[in-house]
């Protein structure tokens, strides 16, 4: 063979083998992030090594707008974030991926955050612990039909630790039937792998086809707890938060993060309203630690950053996240470990939090968490006596301005587990303003005598969040809703209406 007929072949080769790694589909739909600066974040995963971006556009426009191209590796999963620049405030559009190989994915849809810095209206659904043992029910359906601004989820996306242990390699076996069905559909199943493959397996197993279509669709903003950090009840030691870390960030769009070395807490801003999201997890000491300056949950630096940060906002609706609950009644009460799992554990940051608000007469600060299995409202910070302007069987409301410094605490959970029943209520706590005033409860979360009593129900529960700064005075309105089992439906369980 000549050289000529040599230098061909070789360059037949070159262009099959590159062909070959040249990705052509979507490993699953891609991820839509919160707004910035009148830019958007979409996460892209995608099967195999190679260059990505983003065509997109408004609906009444054929007049496409193209992102840069970012590169999908091994090093990085397979996934990557590109950024759409200069979007419109309050505004729909289409986008879809390209492929280096001039292949595209089918169109998806979003809409964009109303205009920055001024009033306006919002909403968004929360919730937490979604394990995938009990992903039957098609949550995100329900989710879909507010048609929220965002989504917000607030840890235990996945269970590193149920249904098959990240931390020990072991395979899944917790229910051979899902299992079977699993391998049959040649999805993936732990085995002998990395923990950082295993990591990946975790969310690939749980983010199934309704997530996808939602988190393509509505604006996802997420934070993690103990379970998919990696384990019941974790902390700061636990020896794998950097392949947590690192997952996460393959998993999530791009959030604009303090430390990006760091734990992964964050801020930003919705029409008016500023947005806290906490790290619960990454910077705190074991729980069963004792009570201290030293026992700290945030860290110095996160906590300085979030106090600092309320008193310098001059919103008058000021949101945190937070994975687990600032009230008295949730917390760990399932793994027979000493100590509380929720703010209640770390008093000392926890009073740090309440007199800083106080002293600096904060008002409109609304927290939101989940993990403790249940829905519930508290106020917290409150001074007697505690009057609301109105009350029903299923709604009361509030004015923020016979309130002063209160902090409220929505809590909401499981998207998708069983029932727990955290703390029981402590009358004598109820007349007292140095403990959390409970405003809702549902009567299957208290606590019973026994276990056999405690409902096991597997359920589904989320709050929706209604945000109206254009209006005079300012309102917001919280509802949870709990799966109704005979209807198949989400049903409105209660509801608090706060003015501004």
């Amino acid at each position: 063979m000549n050289k000529r007929l040599l230098r061909i072949s070789a360059l037949i080769i070159i262009l099959i083998t590159s062909g070959c790694d040249t990705p052509n589909e979507l490993f699953r739909a891609p991820v839509v992030g919160i707004e910035q600066d009148n830019q958007v974040p979409v996460l892209i995963k995608a099967t195999n090594a190679g260059k990505v971006r983003i065509e997109y556009h408004k609906p009444d426009t054929e007049n496409s707008t193209f992102t840069e191209w970012a590169a999908l590796s091994d090093m990085n999963g397979l996934s990557t974030n590109v950024t759409l620049s200069n979007i419109d405030s309050d505004t729909e559009y289409t986008y879809r991926v390209e492929f280096e190989n001039g292949k595209h994915s089918q169109w998806y849809q979003f809409r964009s955050f109303p205009a920055a810095g001024k009033p306006g209206k919002f909403s968004f659904v929360f919730s937490a612990c979604m394990r995938e043992k009990y992903l039957g029910f098609n949550i995100f359906e329900k989710i879909e039909q507010f048609s929220p601004t965002f989504v917000a989820l607030l840890g235990d996306q996945m269970y590193g630790d149920y249904d098959g242990n990240l931390n020990t390699l072991e395979k899944y076996s917790a229910d051979d039937s899902l299992r079977n069905k699993m391998i049959a559909d040649g999805e993936t199943v732990l085995s002998d792998e990395t923990v950082l493959q295993a990591f990946r397996s975790k969310y690939d197993r749980v983010f199934d086809e309704n997530y996808q279509k939602m988190a393509s669709h509505f604006p996802l903003m997420a934070t993690w707890d103990d379970h998919d950090f990696g384990q019941d009840n974790s902390d700061g030691t636990y020896p794998y938060k950097e392949e947590a870390r690192r997952v996460f960030k393959e998993n999530y769009p791009a959030y604009p993060f303090e430390d990006e070395e760091g734990g992964i807490y964050y801020k930003f801003s919705i029409s008016d309203v500023d947005v806290f999201v906490l790290d619960a997890r990454w910077y705190r000491v074991p729980m069963q630690n004792e009570e201290g300056e030293s026992k700290k949950m945030l860290g110095d630096e996160q906590l300085r950053w979030l106090l600092n940060g309320l008193k310098a906002s001059e919103a008058a609706v000021k949101i945190v996240f937070s994975s687990v609950s600032l009230n008295d009644y949730g917390g760990d009460t399932s793994s027979g470990r000493s100590g509380y799992d929720s703010w209640m554990g770390y008093q000392f940051e926890r009073s740090k939090f309440l007199s800083f608000v106080e002293e600096n007469n904060i008002s409109g600060v609304l927290v939101f968490s989940g993990d403790q299995h249940y829905p519930s409202a508290h106020i917290l910070n409150w001074q007697a006596p505690l009057r609301a302007v109105s009350r029903s069987e299923k709604v009361i409301e509030y004015s923020i301005h016979d309130l002063g410094s209160a902090v409220f605490d929505f809590s909401a959970s499981p998207l998708n587990y069983k029932r727990a029943a955290g703390h029981p209520l402590v009358p004598e706590y109820q007349e007292n303003p140095a403990f959390s005033y409970e405003v809702f409860r549902p009567d299957w979360a208290v606590p019973r005598d026994t276990d056999e009593d405690a409902p096991l129900v597997i359920g589904s529960v989320f709050g929706l969040a209604e945000i109206d700064t254009e209006s005079s005075p300012k309102k917001v309105s919280v509802a949870f809703y709990e799966l109704d089992t005979e209807s198949a439906e989400m049903a409105e369980i209660f509801r608090v209406k706060i003015s501004f």
